[in-house]
């Protein structure tokens, strides 16, 4: 499709299409369940799925035309909220509206450097090298320090608003408390040697975590700083994070918006410690809850966990400030995790994606059965509960037996 002008056409009419589903009713339903859920005071279990490989779902639904970079990358955005909405047909609310980042650099002294709180490729990543062998190697955490272009991010957004005029609304994205340090340690300093240090260092890995956690904090301030918190963003670690407690969920403008993007109080933070599933109550407070404590203190809610099983340390993440969800991983004991929140956090549960992976994995009875034992032991302790799929490795070629987990979900979920 080399003519530009059909290119933008196509464009737009995907938009419109997008438009056309984000007005239907079910959306603003939707919408409400998940304030309702993340208020602890759910009308039903809410369900999400992400992190597939497009590859494995690739048909003519998805077959991108146009041959313009700026104009592709909308086109794909659509093609998938499309394919989602027909195929997937999970609570993932679909908006008239299209997010956009400022154009930001990074930057950072040579080293360890952090870009966007990640870090960037580095010999560690490269060749395995331990870059934290000294308490001198620690000054190679460096802070990160930010500048936007205002000239850019402004032509852009102007540009998305004029292509878009009269279909879809332009909103900035920002920030999300992305906080994970243990994982740029792990990278850094290796795993074994991570743990290891803890028992054999461990004043060595105090200071460590003392300098990283400055830093992520310190890039907080960065990103307030420049108005990037992301306001009004809707996920968080693959889950609704719609409330009426921050802003940005209701019918502001941008123009109003823009205040509440220089504090993170507005925002949602997210953390875990996933080499942390083996470790004792005792040293997972010492070594992450108590760093983790000031850093979620900077935000207005919070969500905890990822893979490593919290079933028993739940106690420890009371401790953090503004948590409001926490995961239950495919190797967390459900019971006894959802009878220590005692209905004070959204229980969200982490189906195990292998029942996707093959012929042999695959039994809609089991994965049925799965699903409605989280639901019941979430309830059975006053927790609202949501089911998040995510680490899909592979479909086994069976496209649609995403599609069948979807509707599967939707029926234990109560969903109408």
């Amino acid at each position: 499709m080399p003519n530009h002008g059909k290119q933008k056409e196509r464009v737009r009419g995907l938009a419109m299409r997008v438009a056309e589903i984000a007005a239907l009713p079910v959306q603003q339903k939707t919408l409400k369940e998940w304030k309702a859920l993340n208020s602890l005071e759910p009308v039903r279990p809410m369900f999400m799925i992400d992190q597939f490989y497009w590859d494995e779902l690739m048909c003519d639904e998805l077959k991108c035309e146009c041959e313009d970079g700026f104009l592709r990358g909308f086109e794909w955005d659509f093609l998938t909220r499309l394919y989602r909405w027909e195929h997937i047909q999970d609570d993932k609310v679909i908006f008239p509206e299209i997010r956009l980042g400022k154009h930001v650099n990074a930057i950072s002294p040579q080293g360890m450097e952090y870009r966007t709180n990640r870090i960037s490729e580095t010999r560690a990543m490269v060749t395995s090298e331990d870059l934290l062998q000294t308490e001198e190697d620690i000054e190679n955490i460096k802070y990160l320090k930010l500048e936007v272009d205002e000239k850019n991010s402004k032509e852009n957004f102007e540009k998305t608003k004029e292509l878009f005029d009269g279909i879809l609304d332009v909103r900035q994205s920002g920030f999300m408390g992305y906080g994970a340090p243990w994982d740029n340690i792990s990278l850094w300093h290796g795993v074994e040697n991570s743990i290891s240090d803890i028992i054999d260092r461990p004043e060595f890995i105090h200071k460590v975590l003392e300098r990283t956690f400055d830093v992520w904090g310190r890039a907080v301030e960065e990103y307030e700083k420049h108005g990037l918190i992301g306001v009004g963003e809707p996920y968080i670690h693959y889950s609704g994070t719609f409330t009426d407690e921050l802003p940005g969920f209701g019918g502001e403008s941008e123009e109003e918006l823009e205040a509440f993007r220089h504090s993170a109080k507005n925002a949602w933070a997210m953390g875990m410690a996933q080499i942390f599933s083996m470790v004792s109550p005792e040293i997972h407070d010492e070594f992450e809850i108590e760093y983790q404590k000031k850093y979620y203190s900077r935000f207005g809610l919070g969500y905890y966990g990822c893979c490593e099983p919290l079933d028993k340390k739940i106690g420890l993440v009371r401790k953090l400030p503004n948590v409001r969800k926490i995961s239950m991983s495919p190797w967390a004991d459900m019971e006894a995790g959802s009878e220590a929140m005692g209905g004070d956090y959204v229980f969200s549960r982490k189906p195990n994606p292998m029942f996707l992976a093959n012929d042999m994995a695959w039994d809609a009875g089991a994965v049925k059965k799965d699903l409605q034992e989280a639901c019941r032991t979430a309830d059975r302790y006053g927790n609202p509960c949501e089911l998040i799929l995510k680490d899909i490795t592979t479909l086994g070629g069976k496209p649609k037996r995403l599609w069948e987990w979807a509707e599967i979900a939707a029926g234990v979920c109560g969903r109408k």
